[in-house]
């Protein structure tokens, strides 16, 4: 039997990277998946690699910034296979790299609303069905939540955010529900390049060196760790934030 068996889970930002990841892992284990994304081409391509080895998923357009689409996608979730006890906010966008006072307000806007304004709205209207069916919620921080660099502060204030939001709604989902946070380094996935002025192999080389491990972080180690949250064995573990990011911000601090 799967870890995730007889459950259903909800990923946002399922159609590239670490939600796509996830979705098929979660899939693999048992759970029945609600794709959810606002590239509709991509998120029906994850729904058919599901099916295709053997899993039961579905897919539901939504942009998650806001509260009609996240209320939709819960109510879709119900629907379609009876409940929800999964759900994993991984939509996010990165920050151009550009220091504050090159940005514009309406990247703010932007940034905050798919990176924390979307936690918030589903946590809003996925809390109580959490509740029922004794879930868990899983949001996604990241390494910059922590130590934030030059041209990532507004990033960084967004993700850790996120981090704080996860212990807040650790106490208003108990006893009943649970909720957690993933802080990833740097992830070979699509958005990686956008951290970076100029971005080529090169660059991720040093950035891989950069860490203790020596390699980026892959969109599978952020799977597996979501997984753990979303699965039984991690039941007596809510409110808390953890880093999977290669070592990076150990390296920090490497003589």
């Amino acid at each position: 039997m799967g870890r995730l068996e007889n459950k259903v889970a909800l990923i946002t930002g399922a159609a590239s990277g670490m939600g796509r990841a996830s979705s098929l892992l979660f899939a693999k284990e048992g759970a029945k998946v609600v794709v959810v994304d606002f590239n509709e081409e991509n998120g029906k391509k994850v729904v058919e690699e599901i099916k295709a080895q053997g899993g039961q998923a579905a897919f539901f357009f939504a942009d998650v910034t806001k509260p009609e689409y996240c209320k939709g996608a819960v109510e879709f979730a119900v629907e379609t296979f009876g409940k929800l006890d999964v759900v994993f906010c991984c939509a996010g966008v990165a920050q151009k790299a550009k220091m504050i006072w090159e940005l514009d307000d309406s990247e703010f806007d932007r940034v905050l609303a798919v990176n924390t304004k979307s936690s918030w709205l589903m946590a809003k209207y996925s809390a109580l069905e959490l509740k029922k069916n004794h879930g868990s919620m899983i949001l996604i921080g990241s390494t910059a939540a922590i130590r934030p660099r030059a041209t990532q502060g507004l990033y960084g204030a967004c993700k850790a955010a996120n981090n704080n939001l996860a212990i807040g709604l650790a106490a208003e989902l108990a006893p009943e529900a649970r909720c957690n946070c993933i802080n990833p380094g740097p992830t070979a996935t699509p958005m990686l390049p956008t951290f970076v002025q100029e971005y080529n192999d090169k660059v991720a080389e040093e950035i891989a060196g950069g860490t203790l491990l020596k390699r980026l972080v892959d969109p599978m180690d952020i799977a597996n760790a979501a997984l753990f949250f979303a699965s039984d064995e991690s039941r007596s573990i809510t409110g808390v934030s953890i880093l999977v990011d290669a070592g990076a911000d150990k390296a920090r601090g490497k003589n």
